[in-house]
Formats: structure tokens, sequence, C-alpha cells
């Protein structure tokens, strides 16, 4: 090799050597590979992907259908409603008192949130190196859990619509996934006993496998300056489904209870509607 090439060469080596390191400079501390300086994933490892299922109805603060030697840290109900009592704010009770189930409950269509994770429906965990989408469940697969994606590559967005499921960013810290999420609207429920909170909502979830892989482990911590006196935490477990498992699809009306709860209303709102027209002199 000449002296003219191996100087070439040289420079060739330096510069790709440049653009390499300004491109992992580039990339969000959550996307940068385990060799770089965050130590943090691309990507979720493949297990997170596939069908989950959280058994709640049957946990308790004894650890019930948790995994050996973890225990569930107050599960939905009712020891959930008990701690959430605790530490919400009189304002916020006298809310929950005012709210009329049959208008304002998740049984309308809308997403139950993401704290109200009170049935045993399925979900789905989709994965790529830029977010984690969640898929159904919450209490009434697609319709009522929606679809919420955590976004790895990216900031929360600024100048939030406040929506059902909010705005997600997450970041891995070693093996454990790391949620955060705000810009809920008001319209969800902590709890089904109608636990109420505002849109300065926030929640951290740490999301990580336990039992030798074979459950996921979740631990959300629940602030809100204006509801809440101080956080709670919940923990709760999910276990695997079959590949093969087919989803609910929880069509929240098409039920026979859903059908008649919409007759109810729909004559209610006949009988309103002739009792204003009679007030008013009219006919029609």
């Amino acid at each position: 090799m000449s002296r003219v090439s191996g100087i070439f060469f040289q420079a060739v080596l330096i510069l790709t050597a440049i653009a390499v390191t300004a491109e992992m400079q580039a990339l969000p501390a959550a996307a940068q590979t385990p060799g770089s300086a965050a130590g943090r994933k691309t990507a979720p490892p493949a297990g997170w992907q596939g069908k989950w299922m959280g058994m709640y109805k049957g946990q308790d603060r004894e650890g019930k259908v948790a995994p050996p030697g973890f225990k569930v840290q107050y599960p939905p109900e009712p020891d959930t409603i008990e701690l959430i009592d605790s530490v919400t704010q009189p304002w916020a009770k006298a809310r929950r008192e005012g709210t009329v189930w049959d208008l304002e409950d998740s049984t309308l269509c809308r997403p139950q949130g993401t704290v109200r994770k009170d049935s045993s429906l399925d979900f789905q965990i989709a994965v790529s190196p830029e977010k984690m989408t969640i898929i159904g469940g919450r209490g009434g697969g697609i319709y009522l859990g929606g679809s919420r994606r955590i976004h790895l590559n990216r900031p929360h967005l600024k100048n939030l619509a406040y929506t059902y499921l909010g705005d997600w960013v997450g970041h891995w810290e070693g093996e454990t996934l790391v949620a955060d999420g705000v810009g809920f609207n008001e319209k969800t429920w902590f709890t089904r006993d109608r636990q109420r909170h505002t849109e300065a909502l926030h929640i951290v979830e740490r999301w990580r496998f336990v039992a030798n892989d074979e459950w996921l482990e979740m631990t959300a911590t629940v602030d809100d300056r204006f509801a809440l006196t101080a956080p709670f935490t919940v923990t709760r477990y999910y276990r695997k489904l079959p590949d093969h498992t087919a989803p609910d699809e929880g069509v929240c009306l098409d039920t026979p209870e859903g059908r008649r709860a919409w007759v109810k209303l729909f004559k209610q709102s006949l009988d309103d509607w002739d009792e204003e027209r009679k007030s008013l002199g009219t006919k029609e």
C-alpha cells in the first residue's frame, strides 16, 4: 500500500467513525443499543409480543393468582377502592357521589382508561423499535380498551390534546420498561365505584418479566395533585396466553343487558321530549 493510499484509508476510517458517533448521539436515549452510554435496548425483547391475561377477580393482598414468591399489591376491588378513598380530596369524593352511572360509565362504549383494569379480559402487546402498543383489554376488548401506544423514540407531545388513554412515552432501565403517561381527560374512573380524577393525572408504570419469564409484573404509581392528597400504587400480574387464543371482541352494547339499557334511555328521552312539548303548548 502506498503512502497516499494509506492516508486515504485512514481518512475514510475517521470519517466513518465520526458518522457512526453522530448517528448514535442523534438517537433518543431509549433507542440506543446496550453498548451505548445509556445501556438500553433498541426494541423490546421478543417475549413481550403476544396475548396476556390478568385474572384480577381472584387476586388479593395475600398474592392469590400471583406467581410463586410474588404478591399482588392492592388488586382492583375492593381493596383498591379503600386505598384510593384514603387519599381522595373531599371535592373529588363529592364529584364521585354526583356521578350518574348509567350516563357516565364505559357501557356507553367509552374506553375505561389505564387505571381501571378490573376485569379478566385479555389484551395483546405488539412491539416495534419505536413503540409498544397495548390493544384491547381494560375490561371490554378493543371497544373499551382502545389501543394504547407507548412511544420509545420521543418525549411527551407539546400542547397535549386530553384523551381517554393519554400520551405515553417509555424507556428501558435494564430489562424493565418504564412508561410515563400524561394528557388524560376527566371522563374515566379509577375503579367501578366512580372514583374520579382530573386532567392533572400522571401515571408511571414499570413492566418486567418475573417468575422465569412466565409472568409480566406491572407496578403503577398514580398521582393527581388536584384530586389526590398523595399518590397510590398498584401491582398486578399478567400471564401469557397461547398464540392461538382468539381475542375477545368485547362489543360493549351488543348484549341483552346493553340493548335493554339503551331501550330504557331511548323511551325516557321520548317521554322527556313529550313533556317539554306539552309545557311549550306545541303538538309536534
